[in-house]
Order: C-alpha cells, then sequence, then structure tokens
C-alpha cells in the first residue's frame, strides 16, 4: 500500500477527506440492527423480527439505543413510526409504538417527544421459548381471587410433574364461586425479571384447549406470597398485584423425599448405568438408587420415588419385589405400587398398580394390577432357539429361519405369496407354563416384539406387538400372526480352506486346510465332520 504523508495534502482537501469520514461514521451510526432476530408472538398473533424490520410495523432507518424510527409504504407515502422497546429477557419483549406519522422530516429527536408515559405497552413472547427455572417452588397450597369471586373454602395446589421444569395447577371448584369449575393447568416458565423492585415472570400456561401465555407478579414473605396473573398476553395492566386479574395466595408445602432404594442390579453402578427399554410403550428407563425414571426424547415421561420395599421370598421367583413408591406420570401424581420379576440380569417383569391421589395405604403385597410391562436391558442378545430353517408344505421357502446365518438372527417370512423376510434379533428366551417365550428386535424398526413358540403337540409360533412377554398378558392379547409350521430342517454351514503365503526361501506357497465344516440334522442328531 502507498503511504500518504498528511503534511503535503493541501489543508481543503484534508478537510474534506475528515468530513467524507465524519458523514460515513455517521451513516453507520444511524443504520439499524435488530439484536431480537426470530418469530414472536403478540397476542397469539406472529411477529417475524429481522435484522433491520420488526413485522408489519416497518423497516428500521434510524436507531438510538433503545429507540427506533421505522417506516413502511402506503398508499399515503411513506408511514413513520416510533418504538422503543424494554428488553427483560431473551425471550420477553416489552415495547411502545406510535401509530402512523407521515412527516417527511421525522427523526429519533421527534420520536423522543412523541413517545409518553400513557403509550400503551405491548409484550412479545419469543416462539418456541427454551423453558427456565420458575422463582417460583413446588409443592405448595393455595387459595384463589377472580374475577368470578373469591374460593377460600377450598385448598388447591400446585406441585411439579415428571419434567421438572413444568408445573401444575390444581383449581379446586369452590360452592362461593359457581361459575369456575374444577380445573388443571400447565405452566412452564419461559423468563423471570424485576422492574421498578417487583418480581415478574413469564410461562406458557395450557389446558385441553391450547396453550396461552401469561405474565406473572410475584410478591413473596418466607414460605407464603401472593402471584397475580395477567389477563392475557397483552401484559399491560400487570403494574402492580392489586390490578392482577387472578390472584393466588399460596404457603409451602414439604415436598416428599425418597426412603428406600432400588435393588443395585437394576441400577448396576456409578461407572455403568444400566438403561431398559419397555417392550409395551419403547420407553427408556432409568433407575438411579431412589429414584426410576421413564424417559421419551430425552424427557421424564413417568418418576418413580422409593417409599417402602421389600423382597418376595419364592422358590419358584427368588427375584421378586414389591415396592409403595409416589409418581408423578405427566402431571399427574400420587402413590402407585409396583412388583418386579427378575426373570434374567437382562430381561424385568412389571406389575403396575392404580395411581391413588392419597396417601391411603401402606402395604403393596396385593394389590389391583393396571397394567404390566416387560424391561429389556439395552444392548443385550442371546443365541436363537428352535435352530433351523421351518417350513410348511403349501410355501417354496422356509416361513422361519433361526441361526443359519448367524446364532443370534432370525428371518421371518410373513406372507409365503410375497417372500420377503424380516429380519430380528434374538435377545431372549425362556420357559414359563407351557410356552416357549422369545423376544426379539426387529432389524429395521428396533421394536422389541415377543414370540412365544409350542412344541409339545404342534409347532405353533405367535407373534405379539406392543404387548409384555409374559404369561399373564399373551394369554388375553390377540397375536398379530400365528404360524404353525409341519417340518424343520437343519442349517448348513461351510468354512472355506485358510490360505497364506510364506515369503521365506525356505518355503515355497503353502496352503493349510483350516476348518471345513458340515452340519447335517437328522432324526434329531447332529453330526461334525471334519
Amino acid at each position: 500500500m502507498l503511504a500518504v504523508n498528511p503534511a503535503k495534502i493541501p489543508f481543503f482537501e484534508l478537510r474534506l477527506f475528515f468530513l467524507i469520514l465524519v458523514g460515513l461514521h455517521s451513516l453507520v451510526e444511524s443504520r439499524c440492527h435488530l439484536p431480537w432476530t426470530g418469530v414472536w408472538l403478540q397476542n397469539g398473533v406472529e411477529l417475524n423480527i429481522t435484522h433491520n424490520s420488526i413485522g408489519n410495523l416497518g423497516n428500521c432507518v434510524q436507531k438510538g439505543r433503545d429507540l427506533y424510527l421505522l417506516t413502511s409504504e402506503t398508499s399515503r407515502g411513506p408511514c413513520y413510526r416510533c418504538l422503543i422497546t424494554f428488553p427483560v429477557h431473551e425471550n420477553i419483549l416489552h415495547y411502545k409504538s406510535t401509530q402512523c406519522i407521515f412527516e417527511p422530516n421525522m427523526s429519533l429527536e421527534r420520536c423522543s417527544q412523541l413517545i409518553s408515559a400513557d403509550v400503551i405497552m405491548h409484550t412479545l413472547f419469543r416462539k418456541d421459548a427454551s423453558v427456565v427455572p420458575c422463582p417460583i417452588e413446588a409443592p405448595l397450597n393455595f387459595t384463589y381471587q377472580s374475577s368470578y369471586g373469591s374460593c377460600s373454602s377450598r385448598t388447591s395446589h400446585m406441585h411439579r410433574c415428571s419434567q421438572y421444569d413444568r408445573l401444575a395447577l390444581h383449581y379446586q371448584a369452590c360452592p362461593e364461586v359457581p361459575n369456575r369449575e374444577a380445573a388443571v393447568w400447565q405452566m412452564e416458565c419461559i423468563g423471570s425479571w424485576r422492574s421498578f423492585g417487583q418480581s415478574y415472570f413469564a410461562a406458557r400456561i395450557g389446558q385441553r384447549f391450547g396453550e396461552q401465555y401469561r405474565c406473572f407478579i410475584l410478591e413473596k414473605s418466607g414460605t407464603s406470597g401472593r402471584i397475580g396473573e395477567s389477563a392475557d398476553a397483552g401484559c399491560q395492566e400487570l403494574t402492580h398485584i392489586g390490578a392482577a386479574t387472578t390472584t393466588l395466595h399460596f404457603r409451602q408445602d414439604s415436598p416428599i423425599h425418597p426412603s428406600c432404594e432400588f435393588p443395585s442390579s437394576l441400577f448396576g453402578n456409578r461407572m455403568v448405568r444400566r438403561n431398559w427399554e419397555s417392550m409395551v410403550f419403547g420407553t427408556t428407563h432409568r433407575i438411579l438408587n431412589d429414584t426410576w425414571l421413564s424417559v421419551v426424547s430425552g424427557r421424564n415421561e413417568t418418576v418413580w420415588s422409593c417409599l417402602r420395599s421389600s423382597q418376595i421370598t419364592s422358590t419358584e421367583n427368588p427375584l421378586e419385589f414389591t415396592f409403595r413408591t409416589f409418581v408423578a406420570q405427566g402431571c399427574k401424581v400420587g402413590y402407585q405400587c409396583l412388583k418386579i420379576h427378575q426373570r434374567a440380569p437382562h430381561i424385568l417383569h412389571i406389575a403396575y398398580g392404580q395411581i391413588s391421589p392419597t396417601d391411603d395405604f401402606d402395604d403393596c403385597s396385593e394389590f389391583s394390577v393396571d397394567y404390566r410391562d416387560t424391561l429389556v436391558l439395552q444392548g443385550s442378545k442371546q443365541a436363537c432357539p428352535i435352530r433351523g430353517k421351518h417350513t410348511v408344505p403349501s410355501c417354496e421357502v422356509p416361513l422361519l429361519t433361526i441361526g443359519c446365518t448367524d446364532k443370534n438372527s432370525m428371518e421371518l417370512v410373513r406372507d409365503c405369496k410375497y417372500p420377503q423376510q424380516d429380519e430380528f434379533t434374538c435377545v431372549s428366551h425362556y420357559k414359563n407354563a407351557d410356552n416357549d417365550f422369545i423376544i426379539v428386535r426387529d432389524a429395521l424398526s428396533r421394536q422389541l416384539i415377543c414370540m412365544t413358540y409350542i412344541s409339545s403337540r404342534i409347532n405353533l409360533l405367535r407373534v405379539y406387538d406392543r404387548v409384555s412377554c409374559e404369561a399373564e398378558s399373551v394369554n388375553g392379547s390377540p397375536p398379530s400372526l400365528a404360524l404353525n409350521f409341519t417340518s424343520t430342517e437343519g442349517c448348513t454351514l461351510t468354512a472355506s480352506f485358510l490360505y497364506f503365503s510364506n515369503s521365506s526361501p525356505s518355503h515355497r506357497y503353502m496352503i493349510i486346510p483350516f476348518l471345513f465344516v458340515y452340519l447335517f440334522k437328522f432324526s434329531g442328531v447332529v453330526r461334525l465332520i471334519l
């Protein structure tokens, strides 16, 4: 680059150069770059904010701190709007805006005169905002006062759901408020802030008819306090708690803590945690000492806390346990009995009792079973039983091939007219009553499937989808497929010779027959020929 000595530049040219620099600096300063890009919601209506525009409010032409001058084209000519923002949280944005101004010489100085304190405040909520911790602790009980009246004769309550960042508010119906019915609302906080000495937070709240956004104001003293809710998503009136549409008077409750542990064989150790997979629901189960989690897509679906445990003394099933638990299933909480039979180190059969909202039972030795499930330790495999090619006279190809390509492999043809094979991996097999149970994993869908095989009188294979793989469940469920085989052929495995060469001068190419194996199955006798 050519160096220039300023001392040799004429004075008027140097002055012009600095004027251009100042003009360019002013132009850069006047350009807008909006920092809250994304899709926002204003009273349920989407508003898209880019780096230089705010939805239908206009394009930014000039800015100064939190004050912006926007413009948009109309039939009357350029429309100017003055907008001032109050960003209280990354998910919450307050702003005030003027109406359209048709003045050709609009400026930021003029905007500062037009926006006054009585201009309506608007609130934007970031769409799909990430959840943040709520500034209130659950569980708690409360009474409430709304536009329908005051409900103080019944106690409502709030608790955490299985997803710890979600709260459930159970509103009780009261005789003194005839127009208000009992309802359950779910709440997820998306932001909290302080303004003029007041504590606020915003949340998504939902019921059966959909999801809404609200602002809340919080007053807390020790273990009690008040929560005020805005009338709608505008949050305009919520300047103090007396202006809230609904007010909750709350008091903190004592949380329920676990008081026992699940068997260590179920959760492994600190270094290696065991994950189990549900055959019925496909959920992942993680057992952490005193807490049992059922997880879907990384989020808790059900959480059990161990309250009391006992081992069932039985010679037939030595690894049976019962547990009395506190459970959160979604946003439904209560007490539940569990019965666990560890069929094998990698197989659990579980019977679940009904969820009771009150702690009105202490013994889980006998309880009414609500549903059953089988859990399989993730990563488990076991050699398949009933090895061979199972056929019927009406089909040219074997309908079932087990352990022929690999000891863990199974190929199943569901329809002889369309002999396309479904591939499975054997996970476990065990005998119960008159059935041989086989658990396999579908190679395509990765779903766990239960099969039963009866070989005492007939060769009958039944396939069950989304059924617990034990006698109580399969006896009451219709199979998705039943195959009756008339004959079974053995597998033939052939291993070739092993050839290798040695480059040593004292050796020529050497060919050594390593292993040549034929397996024949005839009249139940397996012959090995070397």
